[in-house]
C-alpha cells in the first residue's frame, strides 16, 4: 500500500514538472492576437516563445529584408557600390503600392534606394535595385529563392522582390526569424537605416511604419508589412544592455494589434532573459493609435466611426445645455430680501452657451505596400445653443458662468504595406 502511495506521489510530481509549463505556455500563446508569432534571444539563438510559427502566410513587405540582404551582400563583395547611380526604368517607376516616388529615366544613388526600401518600403526602389544588381527582376527573384534555401528558409517561396501579392508567395514566422537573425548578424550596420523614423526624398517626406521606434525602449528595427491576404506583419528587434530580442508577429488583424502584441512579446522576451523590461498588459484602442497602415475599406470605416462618435458627443452637449437652462430658471430669486441657494451649489449660468466643433478624421489610401497618401475627411459639427434668463432681483446671488464643451475630433491615420 505504501509502495502505491509513493508511486502516485512520484506521478503527480512528474506531471507538475512536465504539464504545468505546457499549460502556462498555451495560456501565454492564447494571448497573442495574431495568426503566428515567435520570439528569439538573438545572442543564444534560443526560442523564447512561439505560436503557429510554421504556419504558411504571405510575407508582404517583410520580403524586403531578403532583398536588402542581397543588396548589402553585393556591396560587401564589391559587385556594386553605395555611390552607384542607378537608372530608374519604366517598370520600376510604374510599380504600384507604397512608393519612394522614383521617375523613369532619372539616376538615383544606390544608397538612397536602400533607404527607400528600408524606411519608405518603396516597391519602386526594390525593382530599381533588383535590376541594377541582377539585370532583371526575374533573375533577382531567383537569387532570393536560392539565398532563402541557403539560409534554411525551407517553407518560403518568393515571386516578387518587394512583397507585392503573388500566388504561391508564402513564408512562416520561423523562416522570417531565421532571415532577420542572420541578416542582423551579418549586416549590423543596416540598423542605422532601419532605425530611421522618417526619410525624405525629393519633395516627399515619409514616416517609418514601424511605430515601435521611439516608443518601445531599445527598438531599432526592423520591417513591417501588410497585404490583405495576410494582415499586418512585423519583424522587430530591440537591444537592452547586452541582450537583443527579435519578435516576429504575422497576420495581426489591425496595425494597433500588431503594435501592442509585438511590444508585449518584446517585453516578455527581455523578462525571460533577465534584462530590463516593463509589464505590458494592454491592447490599444483605435482612439489611441499612432499612424499606421490600413486598407482603404478599414480606413474609411474608422473615419466613419469617428464621425459617428462625435455626433453622439454633440447630442450629449445639447442635453447638458438644456439641463443648464432648466437649473438657471428654477433658482428662486429672494424671499423677503433673504438669499436662497439650492443644495449649496452654484446655479448653472444663464445667457448663451455656444459650442462649436470640427471633426476631422484622416484615412490613408492603402495599396499593397507602406503608407503613402492620406485623405482628410472633414465635417463640421452641429452648433448647440442654450439660453436662459437671469433673475432680475439685484440681491440674487446668481452669477453668470461659462459652460463650454468642445467635442474631440478623432484621428484615424493609416498607412499601408506590401
Amino acid at each position: 500500500m505504501q509502495r502505491k502511495q509513493q508511486l502516485l506521489l512520484l506521478f503527480f510530481f512528474l506531471s507538475s514538472i512536465v504539464l504545468v509549463p505546457q499549460l502556462s505556455h498555451a495560456k501565454t500563446a492564447s494571448r497573442v492576437n495574431a495568426q503566428s508569432a515567435i520570439v528569439i534571444d538573438m545572442e543564444s539563438g534560443n526560442v523564447l516563445f512561439e505560436q503557429n510559427a510554421d504556419l504558411p502566410i504571405a510575407p508582404a513587405s517583410i520580403t524586403k529584408i531578403l532583398s536588402l540582404y542581397l543588396v548589402f551582400e553585393a556591396i560587401k563583395e564589391g559587385q556594386v557600390h553605395l555611390s552607384d547611380k542607378v537608372e530608374v526604368s519604366r517598370r520600376a517607376a510604374s510599380t504600384g503600392g507604397s512608393r519612394m516616388g522614383l521617375k523613369a529615366g532619372t539616376r538615383v544613388p544606390l544608397e538612397e534606394l536602400i533607404k527607400g526600401m528600408a524606411v519608405v518600403s518603396g516597391n519602386d526602389a526594390c525593382v530599381a535595385a533588383a535590376e541594377h544588381i541582377s539585370g532583371s527582376v526575374d533573375r533577382f527573384v531567383a537569387k532570393m529563392n536560392a539565398k532563402a534555401r541557403e539560409l534554411g528558409m525551407v517553407k518560403t517561396r518568393f515571386f516578387t522582390p518587394n512583397g507585392l501579392p503573388a500566388a504561391g508567395q508564402v513564408t512562416t514566422a520561423r523562416d522570417i526569424a531565421k532571415l532577420s537573425t542572420i541578416y542582423l548578424h551579418r549586416f549590423p550596420e543596416s540598423l542605422s537605416i532601419h532605425s530611421l523614423q522618417a526619410y525624405s526624398y525629393g519633395r516627399s517626406s515619409h514616416h517609418n511604419a514601424n511605430r515601435l521606434l521611439g516608443r518601445c525602449p531599445g527598438v531599432d528595427g526592423l520591417k513591417t508589412g501588410f497585404v490583405c491576404s495576410s494582415g499586418y506583419n512585423i519583424s522587430a528587434t530591440a537591444k537592452r544592455g547586452g541582450t537583443r530580442i527579435l519578435a516576429v508577429v504575422m497576420g495581426a488583424r489591425t496595425p494597433w494589434i500588431r503594435l501592442a502584441e509585438t511590444e508585449k512579446l518584446i517585453e516578455a522576451g527581455f523578462r525571460e532573459c533577465g534584462a530590463p523590461h516593463a509589464d505590458v498588459k494592454f491592447a490599444m484602442s483605435a482612439d489611441s493609435s499612432p499612424e499606421v497602415e490600413a486598407s482603404p475599406v478599414k480606413a474609411a470605416g474608422t473615419a466613419a466611426a469617428s464621425l459617428h462618435r462625435n455626433k453622439s458627443t454633440v447630442k450629449l452637449t445639447r442635453l447638458a445645455a438644456l439641463k443648464a437652462k432648466k437649473q438657471a430658471s428654477s433658482v428662486p430669486k429672494t424671499v423677503k430680501g433673504k438669499k436662497i441657494a439650492a443644495n449649496s451649489a452654484t446655479p448653472a449660468k444663464t445667457g448663451k452657451d455656444l459650442t462649436k466643433s470640427h471633426k476631422t478624421a484622416k484615412a490613408t489610401k492603402v495599396s499593397s505596400g507602406d503608407a503613402v497618401q492620406q485623405a482628410k475627411l472633414k465635417k463640421p459639427a452641429k452648433t448647440t445653443k442654450s439660453a436662459g434668463k437671469q433673475p432680475a432681483n439685484k440681491t440674487s446671488t446668481v452669477k453668470k458662468a461659462a459652460a463650454k464643451n468642445n467635442p474631440h475630433a478623432n484621428n484615424a491615420k493609416k498607412k499601408p504595406k506590401g
